[in-house]
């Protein structure tokens, strides 16, 4: 989610501002590639398959206003000879360090297949990162029209180290039976994780890797080294199908590399909670229906739910199928969202409106980056019209030790209506809870969040029970308590 005024400003190239949509501002070389994808039968292909996002040049009084506003906000002068394009927009962005290795995998996949479909009508990628890659619901889409270029003839490709520092390293990392490639993002501080850190925290299977070690060398920095394509500019010029087809040849070593990087399933606490043997079946049938009315109560209130701790996606199938609704399942488990994946990516009703992303409702990714204003909080980015929370707050007060007012203020950060499955204080995950923790003195029960939900929300609702012990509370109408 975006503000009026946003402007990237890493790229003097190319930069996107966001004001009534998203733009892309491109000085000449980068606007005369933009134009040959867009001029070409590639584009038209892309944009059908849904993997890049769609472009079109503006002009007139149109460009010039976005020029000025633009050099407004952006610390940058603009050049006279600036393009400007419209950029299609993607509703939802996340960031790799709240990816499942799924979804990193994914995005590791498009990135190089884009490549080497833009090689073959004279383009290229001038780099590598993560974070070109978006997802509309589990679909990777290319969203970084700034990093294509036009091809210079080279047998290398100077974006591997990055691409090796941001796809392939976190997955070595996080192919093991715990740590996640999410990890290895937050370990590096979300900048790619350099090789050799990388080496020292490989699972051991990894470690004997011979192709991976070969790959991390290349990005060991050596004094003197310059670009490949100055290194072998002369060579690559005089014979450019043969520097073609050896820099093709990395694009699909590199591929080969991801594909072995595909982890066994995470010995998680929650991966296997899909049994859910402590739920009945007609519980489980009252538990969908309740989240199905729910969302269905009002009119727009499917656009985008929230289900919080959502595991394997048990809910967000029932809301996609019965509700028409676009879900994102927020999980801390990493091994249970690859479940879900790699459950429903198959299935295109749900790939196409589900989304995995890792969180924890008590610590979302905040405002980070330079000034604040590169990563944005997760709560200015995803702007839900409706928030599900099915069996959640038994951990967050009790495990976690969390006020239950502050566990609902989290709740209600997002500024929707708010579904409660509560396991009350005689239930037997409570009580197992509890009596793991000697002395817990906090206050938890069905009175406790009742009341909390009426400092937020000037209609609560008890709607019933998806079991003896479990019942479900909606609350909605939020008020002003600025």
């Amino acid at each position: 989610m975006a503000s009026s005024g946003s402007a990237s400003f890493r790229d003097p190239e190319n930069a996107a501002y966001y004001a009534d949509g998203w733009y892309r501002i491109a000085r000449p070389a980068s606007a005369s590639a933009l134009r040959a994808l867009r001029s070409s039968d590639l584009y038209r292909s892309l944009i059908a398959d849904g993997v890049l996002v769609s472009f079109e040049e503006v002009s007139g009084d149109d460009a010039r206003a976005v020029l000025t506003d633009y050099s407004a906000v952006s610390g940058r002068a603009v050049a006279d000879d600036c393009a400007v394009f419209s950029v299609e927009s993607v509703d939802t962005i996340t960031y790799p360090w709240e990816w499942p290795n799924s979804l990193l995998e994914s995005a590791a996949h498009l990135t190089l297949d884009l490549r080497r479909q833009l090689l073959g009508i004279g383009l290229d990628l001038k780099d590598a990162s993560a974070f070109n890659v978006q997802f509309r619901g589990m679909r990777p889409v290319f969203i970084d029209l700034g990093s294509i270029e036009t091809w210079r003839p080279n047998p290398s490709w100077n974006a591997s180290r990055q691409f090796i520092e941001h796809f392939i390293n976190p997955l070595a990392v996080g192919s093991g039976e715990r740590v996640t490639a999410a990890d290895a993002w937050e370990l590096a501080r979300h900048r790619g994780l350099r090789s050799e850190a990388a080496r020292q925290l490989l699972p051991r299977k990894r470690r004997r890797s011979l192709s991976l070690l070969l790959l991390q060398a290349t990005t060991r920095p050596v004094e003197k080294n310059a670009p490949s394509e100055s290194t072998f500019s002369g060579e690559a010029n005089r014979n450019r199908d043969l520097a073609r087809n050896a820099t093709l040849s990395l694009t699909k070593r590199l591929a080969k590399q991801v594909a072995k990087l595909h982890g066994k399933e995470h010995s998680t606490t929650w991966v296997d909670y899909g049994t859910r043997g402590h739920y009945g079946s007609d519980d489980l049938t009252r538990k969908s229906a309740m989240a199905t009315e729910f969302v269905t109560a009002a009119p727009g209130r499917n656009r985008l739910v929230l289900d919080v701790g959502g595991n394997d996606g048990f809910t967000a199938t029932h809301l996609v199928r019965h509700a028409d609704a676009r879900v994102i399942v927020m999980d801390a488990d990493a091994g249970a969202l690859d479940v879900l994946h790699a459950g429903m990516a198959p299935v295109a009703e749900i790939a196409d409106r589900v989304t995995p992303v890792l969180g924890d409702i008590t610590n979302l990714t905040p405002d980070s980056g330079l000034l604040d204003r590169e990563f944005v909080a997760f709560t200015r980015r995803i702007q839900p019209s409706a928030v599900i929370c099915q069996a959640v707050l038994h951990h967050v007060v009790i495990t976690q030790g969390t006020p239950m007012q502050f566990a609902v203020d989290a709740l209600a950060a997002f500024g929707a209506p708010v579904q409660i499955e509560f396991a009350t204080e005689e239930d037997e995950k409570s009580l197992l809870l509890l009596g793991q923790i000697p002395n817990w003195s906090g206050d938890y029960s069905t009175e406790a969040l009742l009341a909390a939900l009426r400092t937020r929300f000037a209609q609560v609702q008890v709607l019933g029970t998806t079991s003896g012990t479990r019942v479900v509370v909606n609350a909605w109408d939020l008020l002003d308590v600025s």
